[in-house]
């Protein structure tokens, strides 16, 4: 199974930036991957405005060191002036092309407008790059995962990274019928679909999360946001950011409000652009009731 080679952390080095530090440290010493530490240095002041990239640079190597197993990893630490976040993070993913991006979700009315309605669309569409949206502390690897499916190829993408971000533990997918109560769906069809999305899961690897199914009717947003609460998940994975399927009911001009709903972290888009097709065996999926 393919893994992580470059994680990008953008960090705006505020309080709790730390959570999604940690978890991109985590993942960079689990994959053996190199990490990158951005931030944009606001033009227009800041906090640190004034002062010269080097020291800034500084600071952000003091907090990757900082961090639980941040010693002993491969990583650097970029700083750049810029007025415009969204266009600084997206540049720089572009040109260093990383397989993850990991930001932090805990300022509602700074990082849901920089990172989520804008970022999400200017890095994830323009280029493919996949986003963690980390809102909790990582104290552990994600356990339980809940995959929202569309059943369409990049739906496949989303069950992949989530098992890839999963040595153990349970995923969940999930498929929300936007149709009146009233009509008929046809589950045996619905179960098929889930078996294409799943793929092979034949390549002889031993262990990796086991899979279930859920099927539910109604307006996918709120009914995704509902089940994220009530299942105690710890991550969300949802498809590409381009407009289709599932991704388009959750983003565009609801993007922030739907993830700021979220409980949990979040990932959006398919995580490692070279990923194979690796997969664990796993009992057949069946339909949860």
């Amino acid at each position: 199974m393919a893994s992580l080679k470059r994680i990008l952390l953008a960090t705006d080095l505020e309080p709790k930036s730390d959570r999604a530090l940690e978890r991109a440290v985590r993942l960079a010493h689990r994959f053996d991957a190199e990490l990158t530490a951005l931030h944009v240095v606001d033009g227009n002041g800041g906090r640190y405005g004034c002062l010269p990239l080097h020291h800034v640079e500084g600071e952000l190597q003091r907090h990757i060191l900082a961090a639980s197993g941040g010693g002993g990893i491969r990583a650097q630490a970029v700083a750049v002036r810029g007025d415009a976040v969204e266009h600084r993070v997206a540049g720089y993913a572009g040109l260093w092309r990383p397989d993850l991006l990991v930001v932090g979700l805990h300022q509602r009315d700074r990082v849901a407008d920089l990172f989520l309605a804008s970022t999400v669309e200017r890095i994830a569409i323009a280029d493919g790059t996949p986003m963690l949206i980390v809102r909790d502390k990582p104290l552990q690897p994600y356990l339980r995962a809940l995959v929202p499916v569309d059943f369409s190829e990049r739906s496949r993408s989303s069950v992949e990274s989530a098992r890839m971000l999963m040595a153990d533990g349970c995923i969940h997918l999930l498929h929300v019928a936007d149709l009146p109560e009233a009509s008929a769906l046809d589950k045996a069809q619905v179960e098929h679909d889930f078996r294409n999305v799943l793929g092979p899961w034949d390549d002889g690897s031993p262990g990796g999360p086991e899979v279930e199914t859920i099927l539910l009717t109604g307006p996918p947003g709120q009914r995704i946001v509902s089940l994220a609460r009530q299942g105690r998940y710890d991550l969300v994975a949802m498809g590409s950011a381009r407009r289709s399927g599932v991704s388009r009911a959750l983003l565009g001009s609801t993007a922030s409000e739907v993830i700021e709903a979220l409980p949990c972290d979040v990932l959006i888009g398919g995580v490692g652009m070279g990923m194979g097709s690796g997969w664990s065996p796993v009992p057949a999926p069946t339909l949860c009731p």
